[in-house]
């Protein structure tokens, strides 16, 4: 009964990753310069991943690589237009999340930990909304997952080829958002100690060697950027900044900020709308509960209940304001270190009885989680945009601009979208474009700021 549950939960996940994203596709500012960036060819990709809000960027382009793929493959069914790449990271997510659920399904012998573990790390109501956009944090949580399942199914056991593709998909996350690193070390440092476990020092020397080689081998791209930029744009300035002040004794780590913005996004991402004043508590319970469970299995442990240690650890160096999505990539693990303490009860019968009643628990609260998502990191405007790009377009008449009449976020740029279709922007056109909230259109020969004027957009 495996497979077709297994089936059934991962085409149910992706639907609803994707229900309704060509009418609502969230497109701002990273979206519109993300998918632009994918509609280049492959060689004029950047070296480096995307840039940041604290400055820099991540310190590869394992993101663009990724997302210029699924361009590629499913954008000529959608026109090329963004939210195909929003369907592609939502198909992406899914895969990574049904991995990470028949992985713990096989390491705990427990399909309701496996299967509560799916559901709640899917409908997550902040991660349900953000899991169909073009977004390197999604993507890093995405690759992060897909590495600890990795892990967790022994899969990297089979060979030193596996055992690379494990490391490098770690290492991917973290060139697609920098909040990644702690599960990506972890699953680094997992890899060299199982192979210790199962082999001794040769074995884990040999491990090493090859997560060394992957690391070096993924980061020649952004030494070949700083070479060409003579080493003068270094990555996340803003942060080497932060750890700097500290260390010169200017300023001293945040502990208890870090602590409180992890339980913090633990709530928001998994939580939320419910609230639960003993979360801490119980996070730290169930990872003492975890260790002495799976004292064996140092792997798993590792995986699970270090990238938090980690995070905390990490984040309070880090003199910026803490945002719920930092976390992202750590989700899993929160929620399994909620769950796994499942497995410690002695009694099969009792043990049964406890994983369906938290699954039944989890699916009640399902209905709450997706409401909320749908009206988080919308844009409703989008499918007026789509249609009145496609219209615009079919008229194959060169345009100076294109304004609305109705309200867009300030970084949504309403002519995206016909330019991606093949439609010409021309300054000296002396057409002006004013789309309406119903779709219809109208044009202005006129200058610019009085069509915008015209339009009602000041």
């Amino acid at each position: 009964m495996k497979f077709p549950i297994v089936a059934i939960a991962a085409t149910s996940a992706f639907i609803l990753r994707i229900w309704g994203i060509q009418n609502r596709f969230w497109m701002l500012e990273d979206q519109i310069r993300d998918w632009s960036i994918a509609l280049r060819p492959f060689w004029e990709l950047p070296l480096v991943g995307s840039p940041t809000h604290v400055h820099g960027y991540t310190i590869g382009p394992a993101f663009y690589w990724i997302l210029w793929s699924i361009r590629v493959v499913l954008g000529p069914f959608f026109s090329n237009l963004p939210h195909a790449g929003g369907i592609g990271q939502a198909a992406l997510a899914t895969a990574a999340d049904t991995l990470l659920m028949v992985a713990i399904w096989r390491r705990t012998g427990s399909p309701w930990i496996a299967i509560t573990t799916f559901v709640l790390v899917v409908t997550s109501g902040y991660g349900l909304a953000l899991a169909a956009l073009v977004w390197n944090p999604t993507m890093g949580a995405t690759l992060a997952t897909a590495a600890t399942a990795l892990v967790l199914l022994n899969w990297h056991r089979g060979s030193m080829v596996r055992l690379g593709i494990t490391a490098a998909v770690a290492w991917c996350s973290v060139h697609a958002y920098t909040g990644a690193v702690f599960v990506a070390l972890c699953v680094l440092l997992a890899l060299v100690v199982d192979a210790w476990t199962a082999g001794g020092r040769g074995a884990a020397m040999k491990a090493a060697g090859v997560v060394a080689a992957t690391v070096a081998a993924l980061q020649l791209p952004y030494l070949a950027h700083q070479i060409g930029q003579r080493f003068g744009d270094p990555a996340m300035r803003a942060v080497s900044g932060g750890v700097a002040e500290i260390l010169s004794g200017r300023a001293s780590p945040l502990w208890s900020q870090s602590f409180r913005g992890y339980l913090e996004a633990v709530r928001f991402n998994e939580a939320a709308p419910w609230t639960f004043p003993c979360l801490g508590a119980v996070l730290i319970a169930g990872g003492a509960i975890t260790a002495w469970r799976f004292r064996r299995d140092p792997a798993l442990l590792i995986v699970i209940l270090l990238p938090p240690v980690g995070a905390i650890a990490g984040y309070a160096f880090f003199l910026g304001g803490l945002d719920a999505y930092y976390y992202l990539s750590l989700m899993p693990a929160a929620v399994l270190t909620v769950l796994l303490p499942i497995a410690a009860v002695p009694w099969t019968r009792v043990r049964h009885a406890v994983g369906i009643a938290v699954l039944l628990l989890a699916t009640v609260t399902v209905p709450g989680r997706v409401q909320r998502s749908t009206t988080t990191l919308r844009l409703p405007e989008y499918k007026v945009l789509v249609t009145a790009s496609r219209t615009l377009r079919a008229m194959n008449q060169p345009l100076r601009a294109i304004v609305t009449d109705f309200k867009l976020p300030p970084s949504c740029d309403p002519d995206f979208l016909y330019r991606v279709l093949g439609g010409t922007m021309d300054r000296r056109s002396p057409w002006v474009a004013v789309i309406s909230a119903d779709g219809t259109i109208r044009y202005i020969n006129n200058d610019i700021n009085k069509a915008r004027q015209g339009a009602g957009d000041s």
